[in-house]
């Protein structure tokens, strides 16, 4: 029969393992916004996630995990960067600090963005999202679409900036609304 503790622990570990999968992406952009290197993120993402589970006891539930981690992330990126052997560092510690603070927010915003993105993208009409579809997901060049449609490159180019607007205006309106709604 299991003891007490053990139960505790494997609630914890469950609690823990649940959290973590949670924000793993966006504490994988966040990092990345401070190093800009996919490996070296991955990297500094792995000692994170190590660091989070030995200091998870110091965790409040009543605080925000994301934010929390976030904190450690900022830590841990300054002390990879002044464990690496790379000599110059374009960044300050002060500069890193503020753009840790920002991309905070910003990376907590992206699945909504993403999503208001994709609700956005099906509310387009067809022959619409067909052209976004052919140049940014086909890269097709505006040379190839027009030809192929049978219209000059500036029209191409023209219907392609309207689109990109509406899809834009769409995105503030879904943010703002759900933003109102909150």
């Amino acid at each position: 029969m299991p003891s007490r503790t053990q139960g505790q622990n494997e609630d914890r570990n469950e609690v823990f393992v649940r959290l973590l999968a949670g924000i793993q992406r966006r504490l994988f952009l966040y990092v990345m916004v401070l190093v800009a290197d996919p490996q070296e993120a991955e990297e500094i993402v792995q000692d994170v996630s190590v660091v989070l589970w030995q200091r998870f006891e110091d965790f409040r539930p009543e605080e925000d995990f994301f934010r929390w981690a976030c904190g450690i992330a900022r830590h841990e990126v300054l002390k990879h960067r002044q464990r690496s052997a790379r000599a110059a560092r374009p960044f300050s510690p002060e500069f890193l600090e503020q753009i840790a603070n920002h991309a905070v927010s910003v990376v907590e915003t992206a699945d909504e963005r993403r999503e208001a993105l994709r609700e956005c993208l099906h509310e387009l009409q067809p022959h619409h999202r067909e052209l976004l579809n052919q140049r940014y997901f086909q890269q097709m060049s505006t040379e190839q679409i027009a030809q192929l449609r049978g219209k000059s490159v500036e029209a191409i180019r023209r219907m392609l900036h309207r689109i990109r607007m509406a899809v834009l205006k769409c995105i503030q309106q879904k943010l703002r609304t759900a933003e109102e709604a909150a």
